[in-house]
């Protein structure tokens, strides 16, 4: 629908606009709507931009468009009033749409000034832009390539860098709509390490009194975490369970005091139930679908590894002191990777990435060969090493000269 129809419509839509277009002045910026609909990772990878408007719009209000599902990361980011994080509906295609129109309504009274949109080239996100009443509107363009059409509904806006981190492509986009020099076709200029910094997570005390109360024999030993199954849309970043079965045997039986936790949805939790069969230990214990978006940041906080696959969790984590060993395959580590403590394991196969933005995050792979190349044995030593406190443990992050990836 978003390829074919979405294509038609914003062909459509960009016709309508130029035959009407006017000329408006540049006005001052006091109302900002971000729109990110569908990634709880890269609602975390504005934080950046944000902070940017907030040194450079002091007085500018911020508004963000997503989803139900997405809005508690979008409220992590601590920046943010929650009342200006509008969320549509997510239960089917008409209440998803009837739910725009109602916030519609509400951004045209406000009015808003600017728009930025960061999905990459969703067309949906450009044709809920077209009817917002807004002098600037800004999201990444095509230029030269010959898919990804979203017509000329976005007066501003940059080209999407493959060879870059998120976070920088939306800095640069955020940079772009809302500064002066108008570069073509991409936001001339560098972007420093010390822009790309999250915001610490604050800790919240009477949330994790009552996780102790709810999982108490679990919080009263140290722990150590894992995110198995990123779920049935993107199964194919997952690290095989049997061999990460044989890497928590082998993490139990090194460190008898510590348990192990399985964090995720309620979607995650037929894979929890595999791998806690695989393991057979009850020290190994499901908590997905048993926890608030405050409680697994407080689960994290307190953890002392994070275990995961290519996920939302390795960027919650990164807003925490907790180390995280993740695992990458079908996503570049150098554009998706953690702004945290993290180790990233990779496999460098010539077939990855296979998921990115020009392919619409779609891909035909049914065997991850890039993912089943890290042996259980690698993933296993560097887990038992960051436990240990091995000194020779590099956690580097994309900011940093030297990657971290093994």
């Amino acid at each position: 629908m978003d390829r074919y129809i979405g294509s038609f419509a914003c062909l459509i839509l960009s016709i309508l606009g130029r035959l009407s277009v006017k000329k408006t002045k540049r006005m001052p910026l006091r109302n900002i709507l971000l729109i990110e609909l569908f990634e709880m990772g890269a609602s975390i990878m504005t934080t950046p931009s944000i902070r940017f408007i907030r040194s450079r719009f002091p007085e500018a209000k911020i508004f963000v468009l997503t989803t139900q599902s997405i809005r508690s990361s979008w409220m992590k980011i601590g920046e943010l009033e929650p009342s200006r994080v509008l969320a549509l509906k997510e239960d089917g295609v008409f209440s998803f749409l009837w739910s725009y129109l109602q916030v519609l309504r509400t951004l045209n009274r406000i009015p808003i000034d600017a728009v930025i949109d960061f999905e990459l080239f969703f067309r949906i996100t450009a044709i809920f832009s077209f009817f917002i009443k807004a002098g600037v509107k800004g999201g990444f363009l095509r230029y030269h390539l010959e898919g990804l059409y979203r017509g000329s509904i976005y007066n501003s806006g940059c080209h999407f860098n493959q060879n870059t981190h998120i976070a920088k492509n939306f800095l640069a986009l955020t940079k772009t709509v809302l500064g002066d020099s108008r570069d073509f076709p991409q936001y001339k200029n560098n972007l420093t390490v010390e822009e790309l910094v999250l915001a610490p997570y604050q800790p919240q005390p009477n949330v994790l009194a009552e996780l102790r109360m709810k999982i108490p024999e679990f919080m009263s030993n140290p722990y150590l975490l894992v995110a198995p199954d990123v779920g049935p849309n993107l199964s194919v970043r997952n690290y095989p369970l049997d061999r990460l079965g044989e890497t928590l045997k082998e993490i139990l039986h090194e460190f008898p005091g510590y348990r192990v936790g399985m964090i995720g949805t309620r979607d995650n939790i037929p894979n929890c139930e595999k791998l806690a069969h695989l393991v057979q230990s009850d020290r190994l214990v499901s908590l997905a679908g048993r926890t608030t978006m405050d409680e697994l940041f407080e689960l994290l906080r307190g953890a002392k590894l994070l275990i995961s696959n290519d996920n939302g969790p390795v960027h919650f984590a990164a807003m925490t002191d907790t180390p995280t060993l993740a695992l990458y395959s079908t996503d570049s580590p150098f554009v998706y990777g953690s702004l945290g403590k993290c180790l990233i394991l990779y496999s460098f196969y010539q077939c990855s990435p296979c998921i990115m933005a020009y392919n619409h995050k779609r891909s035909d792979c049914s065997d991850n060969q890039c993912l089943q190349a890290i042996p259980a044995s690698t993933v296993s030593s560097f887990a038992r090493r960051i436990l240990r406190n091995d000194p020779a443990i590099r956690y580097q992050t994309i900011n940093n000269a030297t990657p971290y990836l093994y």
